[in-house]
C-alpha cells in the first residue's frame, strides 16, 4: 500500500504564526555516562599504591632501624624462615592502609595516588564525594572482600563493576572522562 492509495492526506496548519512557534532546542552534546572502572584498572591502581606506601615504609623504617627490628621476633638464622610479626603489628598496618584509603577517597582527590594516576575516582552511589566514614566503612569492609579475593572478582561480574565492599559502603569507582 503507498500514500497514493489511501487518498488525501489533512495535515493541520498551525494556529501560530511562524514567529511565534517555539524552536526545537538542539542537543551540543548528550550527557556523558559514567564508566565504571573494572577489575582491571582498580587492581593496578592497587599494585601503584601499594607500591608507594611500601617506598614509604622503608624510607621511614631506613631513618629507624633499630624500632622496626624490634616490631620482628628474632630468627633462626635460616633463609628458609619468614619473620612472622606480632598480631599488634599486622593490626597496626592493617589500621595505617585503612587510614591512607580513607583519607584519600574521602579528600578533593576522590581517589589514592594509583586512582587519580589512572583516572578513577570513587563516589556514592548519586555520584557524590564519600563523607570520610563511609570511607572508612569501604575500606574496612575490604578487608572482607580480601578473603579468597571472591569480594573482589566481584567488580569483573556486576553491571556497575561494584566489589563487595562497594556494596556494603554504597560506593562506586568511577572514571573520568
Amino acid at each position: 500500500m503507498n500514500v497514493g492509495q489511501i487518498g488525501p492526506v489533512y495535515v493541520p496548519q498551525s494556529t501560530l504564526p511562524p514567529e511565534v512557534i517555539p524552536a526545537v532546542p538542539q542537543l551540543t552534546a548528550l550527557p556523558l555516562r559514567p564508566g565504571f572502572a573494572g577489575f582491571w584498572l582498580r587492581a593496578i591502581a592497587c599494585i601503584i599504591d601499594t607500591i608507594l606506601i611500601v617506598t614509604i615504609f622503608i624510607l621511614v623504617a631506613s631513618f629507624f632501624p633499630s624500632t622496626f627490628e624490634k616490631l620482628l621476633p628474632p630468627s633462626s638464622g635460616s633463609l628458609m624462615d619468614m619473620p612472622r610479626p606480632a598480631p599488634l603489628v599486622i593490626a597496626l598496618l592493617a589500621a595505617l592502609g585503612c587510614l591512607y584509603y580513607s583519607v584519600f577517597e574521602a579528600s578533593s582527590w576522590q581517589a589514592t595516588p594509583g586512582k587519580r594516576i589512572l583516572r578513577l575516582y570513587v563516589t556514592d552511589l548519586n555520584g557524590q564525594r564519600v563523607t570520610f566514614g563511609r570511607a572508612v566503612i569501604r575500606n574496612l569492609a575490604r578487608q572482607i572482600s580480601g578473603i579468597f579475593f571472591i569480594g573482589y572478582l566481584l567488580a569483573a561480574f556486576t553491571e556497575k563493576k561494584q566489589a563487595l565492599h562497594d556494596f556494603i559502603a554504597g560506593c562506586l569507582v568511577l572514571r573520568r572522562p
